[in-house]
């Protein structure tokens, strides 16, 4: 489990753009700061919980004697999350807090975290529906594709990234977090032709060549997020987000918890869309 719990919490600290040397917030009557999101598709949900007087630093592996709790607004359901000190691969150890059960698609949770003097720290996040992404009027001319994927009902997209599947081997392209909210959803525009120049550059640079290249399939990935899940400027600057209460919707503390799942959209292009983009074909 401790395995599973620390994907999950590195997962997102790397979107949220959380260094784990932050130094702790002094002089404040707040409790904990707290680090995470509810995943509708996992059966254990994480968060990361620290003091605000402690560093995110922890050499120590001592109890935090926080006592955390969560709620869905819709059932009624509540739990009660267990404390696991996990040690990261820098050898610092953090308190990731855990309960198992699934977020339900839509739900609303409040999250608490009780310090011994009943001071408390609180969250609340709003799952995003289920999204099935659908591609939608594709722009193809000869050197110019545009995919344009949408997904009905969600709030926000984090972690946006397309893979390429081609015979040499399979390439990421990682992409701004641009986005068009239309039509009761958002939209990413996946740029092939674009991504095809990358993806023949990584192939010369590992000794082939870029006529050798087939393209197989793509398959844009998401983090389907909560509309609460965006950066104040746009873009996940740590320079900016490291400092408290820049990025937070934590009550009475600091941090950021959101909502969401990993979620994707795989597509096996026809030969004219392949061409048209770069791609040779058999």
């Amino acid at each position: 489990m401790r395995g599973q719990l620390s994907v999950v919490l590195c997962f997102a600290f790397v979107l949220l753009g959380c260094e784990e040397d932050v130094t702790a917030v002094l002089g404040t009557h707040s409790a904990y700061s707290m680090y995470g999101f509810f995943n509708a598709r996992s059966d254990t949900q994480a968060v990361r919980i620290y003091a605000v007087e402690q560093r995110l630093d922890l050499v120590r592996p001592e109890k935090l004697g926080a006592r955390v709790t969560s709620l869905d607004r819709q059932s009624g359901a509540q739990h009660v999350w267990q404390d696991s000190i996990v040690q990261f691969a820098n050898s610092r150890y953090g308190h990731v807090f855990w309960a198992a059960f699934r977020a339900d698609y839509g739900h609303r949770y409040t999250l608490e975290a009780v310090r011994s003097d009943d001071v408390t720290s609180l969250v609340e996040v709003t799952v995003p529906p289920l999204s099935v992404p659908e591609l939608v009027s594709p722009t193809v001319s000869r050197g110019y594709v545009v995919l344009p994927v949408h997904w009905p009902g969600a709030p926000r997209l984090n972690g946006i990234h397309v893979v390429y599947y081609t015979n040499k081997g399979n390439f990421t392209i990682n992409y701004p977090l641009d986005q068009r909210r239309e039509n009761g959803g958002v939209s990413v525009e996946v740029h092939a032709s674009r991504d095809a120049r990358d993806v023949f550059s990584n192939v010369i640079r590992l000794g082939g060549r870029a006529a050798e290249v087939r393209l197989k399939a793509l398959e844009l990935f998401v983090l389907v997020s909560n509309e609460e899940w965006e950066p104040p400027t746009g873009t996940y600057d740590t320079e900016i987000l490291i400092e408290p209460g820049v990025f937070s919707n934590v009550e009475n503390g600091f941090g950021f918890v959101g909502a969401g799942y990993m979620a994707s959209f795989y597509y096996e292009p026809p030969d004219s869309i392949k061409i048209a983009a770069g791609y040779l074909v058999d």
